[in-house]
């Protein structure tokens, strides 16, 4: 799971369409990533950083964490 960018996405108002737009990927898509579910590319990452978290590094927004069903 991408706790770092779900947080950011609520702080900031912005919704899976958002990124979507960015990302120019299907909602369903980036509600797979943003999962954990599937990966965001290199590309995907850059254009959702850049267009709403210019300030912030890649790999804060996309440090996965494990959650603990994950770990069991």
């Amino acid at each position: 799971m991408l706790q770092n960018l779900r947080a950011e996405m609520l702080r900031y108002g912005i919704t899976a369409a958002d990124l979507s737009r960015a990302a120019k990927r299907t909602e369903r898509s980036i509600r797979l990533k943003v999962a954990g579910k599937t990966a965001f590319t290199l590309p995907e990452g850059i254009a959702i950083r850049d267009a709403f978290f210019p300030g912030m590094s890649l790999e804060y927004l996309f440090a996965r964490t494990e959650s603990v069903q994950d770990s069991a």
